[in-house]
């Protein structure tokens, strides 16, 4: 079982491959760190705001 924000590599590979297209270069290592990073803080509040939104039912 994965940990809590730990989403499967998929997740991170389409974030990563959009930045790379987008940028039009290869990220390096601390870049695709930061970005999974971030990515996993998104889905926190995201997450965050989807449990108010149900308990303000």
């Amino acid at each position: 079982m994965k940990e809590p924000l730990q989403y499967s590599d998929i997740f991170y590979n389409e974030v990563i491959y959009y930045l790379e297209q987008k940028w039009n270069r290869r990220l390096d290592a601390h870049e695709r760190h930061v970005l999974i990073e971030g990515y996993r803080f998104g889905r926190m509040i995201e997450a965050e705001n989807e449990i108010k939104i149900l308990y303000a039912k």
